[in-house]
This record gives C-alpha cells, structure tokens and sequence, in this order.
C-alpha cells in the first residue's frame, strides 16, 4: 500500500494524472476566459477588482451585469475599477516642507457674504454647458482617415490622456460647475465628442465633469451607449463622420435620431 501511493504520488508531480478536481477547475477557468475578450475598443465580461491585462491598460470594459469599469493602476498592479472612480491612481508622495521662519500674524480676511459663482452652470444637466464645452474636433480623425484612426482598435487608448491629467482636471471643473458633492470619483471626465468619434483627447473645451448618477432620467452609460452606436454606424459607412460629431456634440439624447439612424 505504500509503494502504490508512493507511485501515485509521482505520477501526480510528473502530469501523467490529474485529479477530478483539478480537472473541474480547469473547466470552469476556461469557461471565464471565453468570456473575458477585447470587442471594439473595449472589453466584455470583466471582473470588478480584477488585474487586467497590459492590452488593456487605460480602457474601459463591461461586467457581466453591464456596469462600466476602467483598467486602472493601483499600485503596482492594474485592476477593473468603477469608471469615474479616482480610486487606484497612483499618488506621489507630498515633498517635505521647507521649514520657515514664523511668519508675523495678519488680521483675518473678513468673510464673504456669497459664495464663488459658478463658470459654467448645471441647468443644462445632462448635457455640459455649450458655452463652456461645446465639442471639439481631433483634427487627425477625418472621413478619409477613419479607417487608421477611429475604426482601428486600440486607437483610443493611444490618444487618450494620462489619468493624472483627466483627475486634476476635473477636480478642477467640479469647482468651475459649482456641484454640491466634491467627490471627484461621483463624476466621470467625459469627452463631448467621444475619443471613439473623432473628439479632441485633451481639450477643456471637449471635456467636462458628468454626473455619474441620473439627471432628468438620463445617465453617463445612457451617453455611452449612444456613442458605442454611432460610432459602428460610422465604421459601417452608414452615417458620415462630420454629421454624427455634429449630432453628439449639439445634444447625445437625440444624436442617434439627428444621425439618421
């Protein structure tokens, strides 16, 4: 009986056999991974909190329940975390301060009686205020171009901007629209003209801090959606660039209809 379990032993070590539940569990990672895939220009079945892969670094993907995350760097490692999220972003660490002589004591400010007023305004919530984000183009998207840009995977992620850039950003747009909750990871930077679309990656003037939760019945991912739309209808040679980009940047609640489609 020993010798039996002894060989049984190494047969297992050398790969001549496998247990059932190894077997088992082998089946059941195979089935997730057939899940897991890149489409487009983004990622279906992705797991909440998961590492993500290198292919996969800067975009967004879709779980199995249809909520939305971004491939993100926390830490050392990348993981699928809610899109918007700040979370995950890697911090530097604050400079030590120069110590200074003890300044001499000033007389307080007196308090203002209003409130900073807000840049730009929320009354057009859902959609950015047009005065302050009315859409602007990447000159290098074109109609004749759209077949190396746009309709090419991976072209968002190239041109998207650093995470660093997108969060001091809107922190900084939170405060210009004047929203009541500061938490930057309750807003997504979002481009007016979608990367996906031909918008300008970077430009203050194409992106802007959209509430994550419904506002008049509409939210973010209804926004997505719309894009993801136009932009296989514009791939498919079914709607020309110019219009779909004019359509979306006037008002993404009736650009599909503004389209044609």
């Amino acid at each position: 009986m020993r010798v039996r379990s002894l060989l049984f032993a190494v047969a297992v070590a050398i790969g001549l056999f496998v247990p059932i539940q190894t077997q088992s569990a082998v089946a059941a990672s195979a089935s997730v991974a057939s899940c897991y895939r890149q489409v487009g220009d983004h990622w279906e079945c992705v797991t909440p909190g998961a590492f993500c892969p290198a292919a996969a670094h800067g975009l967004y993907g879709y779980s199995e329940s249809g909520g939305k995350y971004q491939c993100v760097q926390d830490g050392s490692y990348w993981r699928w975390k809610p899109a918007g999220s700040s979370s995950g972003q890697s911090s530097q660490p604050s400079p030590k301060p120069t110590p200074k002589a003890t300044p001499t004591p000033k007389p307080s400010p007196k308090p203002t009686t209003k409130p900073a007023r807000a840049k730009c305004s929320r009354a057009y919530l859902p959609l950015p205020d047009p005065r302050c984000q009315p859409g602007t183009r990447n000159p290098a998207v074109t109609q004749a171009t759209i077949g190396t840009t746009i309709c090419r995977p991976g072209f968002t992620a190239k041109v998207r901007p650093v995470a660093s850039y997108l969060s001091a950003l809107k922190v900084r747009q939170i405060a210009e629209y004047g929203y009541p909750d500061r938490r930057p990871a309750r807003y997504e930077e979002d481009h007016v003209i979608p990367l996906l679309l031909g918008g300008s990656p970077k430009s203050v003037k194409n992106l802007w801090p959209e509430p994550v939760w419904k506002v008049r019945g509409r939210s973010a991912a209804d926004k997505n959606a719309v894009e993801r739309r136009l932009w296989k209808a514009v791939c498919a040679g079914d709607v020309p660039l110019a219009r779909a980009q004019k359509a979306i940047a006037k008002d993404w609640r009736t650009a599909v209809r503004q389209a044609g489609l």
